[in-house]
C-alpha cells in the first residue's frame, strides 16, 4: 500500500532473527497533529454489490502525540514508545500511512535521551522523495539552521596587518614529504631542461648519443666508466 510493504507487530515478534521491520506507521490528524504508532491488525473489508469493493483497515497502537519531541531546523522528531495515546480512535485507513521506524539512542546514561526514540521516514519503494523548493531556495543570511562543513586541511592561515601595504598573507602549510630522489637519467634531464626555457618541441631535441655523460655525474669519479655497461645506475 502507497509502495509500501506493511507486517503488523505480532508478526515481527514471531521472527527475532529478522533483517527488518515494517510495523511502524505515520499519519498526519484532521487535528493538525503528526501520530506515530504500530500496526497491531490489517483488516480487509469486503463490500458486494453490483461492483465489489475492498478496503484495507489498519488497527494501532499510537504513542502519546502529546510527549512527541520536535527540534524543526534539524528535522528531528522523538517519541516514547511507552505512552499511550489516550482516546479510541485507533483505526485509518492503510492509504493514509506513511511507513516509518524507530531507533533508539545508543547513549544509555543520559536520562534526556533515556526512553527516547528517533523517528525516520521511509521511501516508497522504487521512489525516491521529491525535492521541495525550501531545499534549494534560501536565504544563507537569514537561514537559521546549521551548514555542515568538513574539517579544514592541515596547517594555518595567518593575516598580518601591520605590513607595508595593509596586510600580508602568509599561508603555512605543513609538509611532511621529502624533495624526492635525485634525477639522474639522461632523457628526464633533457625533458627538464627543455621545459626550463620554454621548448619542448621534440624536434630541436639532440639526440641522446650526443649527450655527454661527464655533465650528467661527477667527472672526479674515478669508478665511472661510459664503455662500462655495468654502470646503468649513471644513466
Amino acid at each position: 500500500m502507497n509502495g509500501y510493504r506493511f507486517h503488523t507487530g505480532s508478526y515481527e515478534r514471531r521472527r527475532p532473527n529478522r533483517r527488518s521491520t515494517n510495523s511502524g506507521v505515520f499519519t498526519p490528524g484532521t487535528d493538525g497533529v503528526d501520530y506515530y504508532g504500530r500496526i497491531e491488525e490489517i483488516y480487509e473489508l469486503s463490500f458486494h454489490g453490483s461492483t465489489n469493493l475492498y478496503s484495507v483497515v489498519f488497527r494501532c497502537h499510537w504513542f502519546d502525540p502529546g510527549v512527541t519531541r520536535k527540534t524543526p531546523h534539524l528535522g528531528l522528531v522523538e517519541i516514547r514508545q511507552d505512552s499511550v495515546y489516550p482516546r479510541d480512535n485507533v483505526y485509518i485507513v492503510a492509504q493514509q500511512a506513511t511507513q516509518v521506524y524507530y531507533t533508539s539512542y545508543a547513549c544509555k546514561t543520559r536520562p534526556d535521551l533515556s526512553g527516547w526514540f528517533v523517528v525516520h521516514k521511509v521511501s516508497p519503494h522504487g521512489r525516491l522523495p521529491v525535492p521541495n523548493d525550501e531545499d534549494y531556495n534560501f536565504n544563507p543570511s537569514t537561514y537559521d539552521g546549521e551548514f555542515y562543513q568538513e574539517d579544514g586541511l592541515q596547517g594555518r592561515f595567518e593575516i598580518d596587518l601591520t605590513g607595508e601595504i595593509g596586510m600580508d598573507v602568509d599561508n603555512v602549510m605543513v609538509d611532511d614529504d621529502d624533495d624526492g630522489d635525485e634525477v639522474r637519467n639522461a632523457k628526464d634531464l633533457q625533458m627538464l631542461e627543455r621545459l626550463r626555457v620554454g621548448n619542448d618541441n621534440e624536434d630541436n631535441i639532440p639526440p641522446s648519443d650526443s649527450v655527454d655523460y661527464f655533465d650528467i655525474v661527477d667527472s672526479d669519479d674515478e669508478t665511472y666508466d661510459p664503455a662500462n655497461p655495468d654502470h646503468e645506475d649513471y644513466l
